[in-house]
């Protein structure tokens, strides 16, 4: 069986960031030696099955045990101020994880972004904190230059794969996943959070919980990018358009600007429906269908214009709260090639290709980047994204 090579630096360092005992480790099947390896200095030769076995055992993505350089360790600015509902809460291990796999990635790209003579993104911090949420949506859609009606004659699905090249050509990577690394056992749990951006002036970064609608997921990316915009930082669970604070509700608004970009189209669109006789809850499912927001968050949006009540956003709010638990997720279908491809940006993994076709970057590195496990499913990755030519 073939060997890989793994340094004992990385293995204390994936012991360090797991907590786990090395004693207890030793326990699981086929890893008595483990405790031994912690004190080698050179590197170790391990089979696939031990490794796989070690991760399982740290709860580790594979990927991070191959690398031949230790990670950084830090606490993460997002894990630190970390709230929800305004109140301060301790973040997940899945969260804290999947924060730390994306710096990791985002500071490959940036490092090799500056290598290659590439500057700060426009984007990044372009629009004041003034901005009023029009003046924001405006922004974003010249940012990824969406034309009037964007949305309009997509699918769901469509639609979000849309807007995400869009950001992704506007030079921001685009990350979507259900769980933390390469563990199936791992869910992530949109309950904590449906979105994050990691800032930086050179290779910003949104990640995206696909445990959730193509509905929710394309409000979350859009939210986020409104953040890269004004230029900050955030962990993202509201579900609420209304938001839980004024920047919040800022760009929640220019969400919906950005997608309602025809204000007397929607408010003709409205007003016909009422005066057909529709109820409230159909109008704002008609809404939902045409625009491809939630049928709140467009009821919220409906009562700033006038055209809705109080009473109203609080009728479709309950009977949203009723469907999301039978809300359907992005599921991505069994090709596992296809899986793994959606969960990556385009222009993430052409850099890593091009890195390893050069030598610049060695092939476990950027395998452990990727989070795929052999050079076969590195090549039907590159299939899959269009980029084995």
């Amino acid at each position: 069986m073939a060997s890989i090579t793994v340094h004992p630096a990385t293995l204390r360092w994936a012991v360090d960031q797991s907590g786990a005992d090395p004693a207890a480790v030793a326990h699981k099947d086929g890893l008595a030696e483990f405790p031994q390896w912690l004190n080698e200095t050179g590197p170790l030769s391990l089979s696939f099955t031990k490794l796989s076995a070690i991760g399982a055992a740290l709860q580790v993505p594979f990927g991070a045990l191959v690398r031949s350089v230790v990670p950084e360790s830090r606490e993460d600015e997002l894990v630190r101020y970390r709230t929800i509902d305004n109140h301060g809460v301790e973040a997940s291990r899945n969260l804290q994880d999947t924060i730390a796999i994306m710096r990791n990635r985002q500071d490959w790209v940036r490092d090799e972004m500056i290598a290659q003579g590439f500057g700060e993104n426009l984007l990044v911090g372009s629009v004041p904190s003034h901005a009023t949420a029009s003046e924001l949506a405006v922004r974003i859609r010249e940012g990824l230059s969406l034309d009037v009606g964007w949305c309009r004659h997509k699918s769901s699905a469509d639609r979000f794969r849309f807007l995400r090249g869009k950001a992704s050509g506007a030079g921001l990577m685009v990350m979507v996943d259900s769980r933390v690394g390469t563990s199936n056992a791992r869910r992530l749990d949109v309950r904590e959070f449906r979105a994050f951006v990691l800032l930086d002036d050179v290779a910003p970064l949104i990640f995206v919980n696909r445990n959730d609608s193509y509905t929710a997921m394309l409000f979350s990316l859009l939210h986020e990018i409104g953040h890269v915009l004004l230029g900050s930082n955030e962990v993202y669970n509201d579900s609420s358009a209304d938001g839980s604070n004024g920047i919040e509700r800022k760009i929640n608004q220019a969400v919906i600007l950005t997608v309602v970009d025809n204000e007397a189209e929607f408010r003709a669109y409205w007003k016909k429906m009422a005066a057909d006789g529709a109820r409230v809850q159909d109008i704002a499912d008609g809404c939902a269908k045409r625009y491809g927001l939630s049928a709140l968050a467009l009821t919220i949006h409906a009562r700033k214009l006038g055209l809705a009540s109080d009473e109203d956003v609080r009728l479709v709010r309950a009977l949203s709260e009723r469907r999301s638990a039978d809300t359907e997720t992005a599921g991505s279908g069994g090709n596992q090639n296809l899986t793994n491809a959606s969960h990556l940006d385009t222009r993430f993994v052409r850099m890593i290709r091009d890195g390893v076709d050069r030598g610049s970057l060695p092939y476990s590195d950027g395998l452990s980047l990727l989070g795929v496990r052999s050079m076969h499913a590195y090549d039907g990755l590159l299939k899959a994204k269009g980029l084995d030519q």
